[in-house]
């Protein structure tokens, strides 16, 4: 039961001494403040090292620790496409596609590049939408903080999102984004030194991980194929649990499924802006091209160690309810087998990754309206007065958030919802913005509005079909509602995305006329070359910017 740890008071005092660490750390870094670019993208001065390691703490969250465990447990494999295989591949994407284009636009938000590229409109809706993308993301961190606190201190579950509230909101607030990336390269220490720990203690409980590396259906608790990667033929089903397709889906549906499951991060991911500030922050291309393949490298190793932990912790306890499954696994493996010392240094490891994830994405959503969304209604706002209100927006941002969390109690749905959200309104545009150079205004508002009509649509459509084959998951007769509109979501987002990409191709080249398309451009207005973008086989940012302002079109 919660709270009724023998060691409770220890965990807790290793928390609150950690606590103490972070605030002090932004108190530090909020020294170190003086422009709006030092608080947003840490003066763009993150070497290797320093880059790798916020890419890799943002996106390793709750999510891939709590959230992952659980749907290993639940899933097998398949339960852990989205996070960290998915994400994993995002990251190593960014390096190769992405990291050079984005850091030589010198961009201080993912919505520079939108309203450079597109005009004040897409720029503004992509704030919004960008903005409520990291407000839900930031939303489940704090559900996993908050249950954190609620198993060991006995206190309500709200109680503890509203107190991991608070304290991410304060130090984010002092230090900006060197507070961000100073705390979260020694989280990434002590998360990876914890987690090493459990999987050491764990995988001699069940024989090794011979144990471990099977595809037997018995070994999770829908009796999924236990490494399944694509979609199992109905032929090769086991009969006595009829494990065929993706999550049972089978046809389209499961083969949608398991697309979404895919490119709901690895796709959907990219505009997000606290992704990209960590990119904006590289003291140069190289580096960020570096980052992601480091940090993408470094994410599937460790990410597998919480998928590893759910599988054996189902050979130990195949009982669990589902709700205990999807939030608390590592926390019953960390008081029922790791001597209390270990138990203090794996919780607070736990904590160190979501508050990595947590702080990045209250300054990014922060950033997006202090600094793009407060210029739509002060044209002439200072530097000053652009800092002033970022910080501004820090604890209101993180209010928002926490109410969003204390309504949906879910980490790793929460998490990816998320992201499919950008996926169908954003990612076309983004990698449009750089590869499609008839892409304009009318074609990118065209592609955001179709594809997220058109997945609210197939959404319903796909719903009914959904609500049947959550029946009876777990009690006769009845609809587990939740599990049915989280798969309705996912796999009305494939038809989405194709919709989002031939409305940006179809508007885009039947508007050229009306709508010439703007040019790429630096935050400087200078024409941007996007030659030599290959990750690191490009060449020097200088010899591909080309100089010289670019006048302002309509």
């Amino acid at each position: 039961m919660e709270g009724t740890y023998e060691f409770s008071n220890w965990v807790l005092m290793g928390l609150v001494v950690y606590m103490a660490v972070m605030l002090f750390v932004g108190w530090y870094a909020s020294k170190k403040i003086e422009t709006t670019e030092d608080y947003v993208v840490a003066g763009r001065r993150l070497g290797v090292f320093f880059c790798t390691g916020t890419l890799f703490a943002t996106w390793f969250g709750a999510g891939t620790c709590m959230g992952g465990a659980g749907n290993a447990y639940l899933f097998g494999n398949q339960g852990v496409i989205f996070d960290p295989w998915a994400a994993a591949l995002c990251l190593v994407l960014l390096g190769f596609f992405f990291a050079r284009l984005v850091r030589r636009g010198k961009y201080i938000t993912t919505v520079d590049l939108f309203e450079t590229r597109f005009g004040r409109k897409m720029g503004l809706w992509s704030a919004i939408i960008l903005a409520i993308g990291d407000i839900g993301w930031l939303a489940s961190l704090l559900v996993g903080f908050g249950t954190v606190l609620h198993y060991f201190a006995g206190i309500p579950l709200t109680t503890g999102i509203v107190i991991s509230s608070v304290i991410v909101i304060i130090y984010t607030y002092l230090g900006g984004m060197w507070a961000v990336t100073l705390t979260d390269v020694f989280q990434m220490i002590i998360l990876i030194v914890g987690l090493v720990a459990m999987l050491i203690v764990a995988v001699p409980l069940v024989g090794g991980l011979d144990s471990i590396f099977t595809n037997d259906p018995n070994l999770n608790w829908c009796g999924i194929n236990q490494w399944s990667f694509i979609p199992t033929p109905e032929s090769a089903a086991d009969p006595d649990f009829g494990n065929a397709g993706f999550f049972y889906y089978t046809g389209h549906q499961g083969w949608f499924y398991w697309l979404a499951a895919w490119l709901s991060i690895a796709v959907g991911s990219f505009p997000f802006q606290s992704l990209m500030q960590r990119v904006f922050s590289a003291k140069d291309e190289k580096t960020a091209a570096m980052s992601g393949y480091c940090s993408g490298l470094l994410y599937i190793t460790v990410g597998m160690i919480p998928v590893l932990l759910g599988m054996i912790y189902f050979q130990l306890n195949p009982d669990l309810g589902v709700e205990d499954a999807m939030n608390k696994i590592l926390l019953l493996m960390a008081t029922e087998y790791l001597h209390p010392v270990f138990a203090v240094i794996f919780v607070v490891a736990l904590v160190a990754a979501i508050m990595s994830s947590s702080d990045s994405t209250i300054l990014s959503s922060s950033s997006l309206l202090g600094y793009n969304g407060y210029k739509y209604f002060k044209k002439n706002a200072t530097e000053k007065d652009t800092l002033r209100m970022i910080k501004r927006l820090v604890p209101i941002v993180g209010t928002v958030a926490l109410i969003i969390a204390l309504y949906f109690q879910v980490i790793y749905n929460l998490m990816v919802i998320v992201g499919t959200v950008v996926l169908v309104g954003l990612s076309v545009p983004f990698i449009c913005a750089y590869f499609f150079k008839k892409a304009n205004n009318y074609g990118a508002l065209a592609s955001l509005f179709g594809g997220v009509i058109t997945w609210v649509v197939c959404y319903f459509i796909y719903l009914p079909y959904t609500m049947e084959m959550e029946t009876g998951i777990l009690e006769e007769g009845v609809v587990y509602f939740e599990w049915a509109m989280w798969d309705a979501l996912y796999i009305a987002s494939i038809w989405a995305v194709a919709v989002s990409l031939i409305c940006m191709i179809v508007v885009s080249l039947t508007t050229q006329k009306i709508d010439p398309p703007r040019p790429l451009v630096d935050v400087d207005g200078n024409l941007m070359s996007t030659k030599q973008w290959m990750g690191l086989f490009g060449g020097s940012r200088d010899k591909n910017v080309i100089s010289g302002p670019v006048s302002e079109e309509k």
